[in-house]
């Protein structure tokens, strides 16, 4: 107690003080700024940390809003697809006088151009096998078996389908085979005669009463000459959406091709 007296005396009163003053504060300042380096560090250390882990959180949870976002976005996509899909249908049932059942696709395996697909509807809704299947786009397959609750349907890309044919642009009747792959579909046996040309379309032409006249098959891609063969090859692509489609219309066709396709 005495020594603080005595020195508050000296540095208010003798010049000596007072010019040491300012060195030993000096050196105080820099001693403390030392001794606290340690904790300012840690702190600015820990602030960092804290600022890393808020702005890595918040990363985290936009990163999943946008996700959310985007599955959303798919999402609405896809029911907007399948509801044009849906209306088309339907619009094409109101305009045919004709009777539909409609139904949907519960399998469409890998490989759908070469491979028949599960429809939700079978005996229980009066399906019945040759039974003609189209979706919003045209001529989808015709029916190969039928049980309780549903059934297979053939698409017409299938090899061993075959489909009668006429072109709209000048009435020349062919027969339309399935390729098995996405190539689609092939005129068999047209001669070299034969007018045809890439961009005709072709609609089934009624023959053998499996499918009814005038639904679209699909157009020509390409025309292919052979040196000396009797024949050519003519690539056709399908209308129907084979490998996407959901959404399908059963053709009721007349009693009478009814019976004798369930003969067949």
């Amino acid at each position: 107690m005495v020594l603080s007296l005595v020195l508050f005396f000296c540095d208010r009163n003798l010049t000596c003080f007072t010019k040491l003053r300012t060195p030993v504060l000096s050196v105080i300042v820099s001693v403390q700024r030392v001794i606290n380096w340690p904790a300012d560090l840690a702190q600015i250390l820990s602030n960092s940390l804290t600022s890393k882990r808020i702005l890595l959180e918040e990363n985290s949870r936009l990163h999943s809003e946008l996700l959310l976002a985007n599955a959303q976005l798919q999402r609405l996509g896809f029911l907007e697809q399948e509801n044009s899909q849906l209306h088309v249908l339907l619009n094409t049932a109101k305009q045919l006088k004709t009777k539909f059942l409609a139904a949907q696709l519960l399998t469409l395996p890998p490989d759908t151009f070469n491979q028949p697909v599960t429809i939700d509807k079978g005996e229980a809704d009066s399906v019945y096998v040759g039974q003609a299947v189209i979706d919003a786009y045209g001529l989808f397959g015709h029916v190969i078996l039928v049980k309780p609750k549903t059934s297979k349907v053939l698409p017409v890309t299938y090899k061993k389908s075959a489909i009668p044919v006429t072109i709209i642009r000048n009435g020349i009747q062919a027969i339309a085979v399935g390729a098995g792959h996405d190539n689609g579909i092939e005129l068999v046996n047209a001669p070299e005669t034969m007018d045809v040309r890439v961009g005709d379309s072709l609609v089934t032409s009624g023959i053998g009463q499996r499918f009814p006249a005038g639904y679209v098959v699909g157009v020509v891609r390409e025309i292919k000459h052979v040196l000396g063969a009797r024949f050519m090859r003519v690539s056709v692509t399908p209308s129907a959406h084979i490998n996407s489609s959901k959404n399908v219309l059963l053709i009721e066709v007349n009693p009478v091709a009814k019976l004798a396709n369930n003969k067949k």
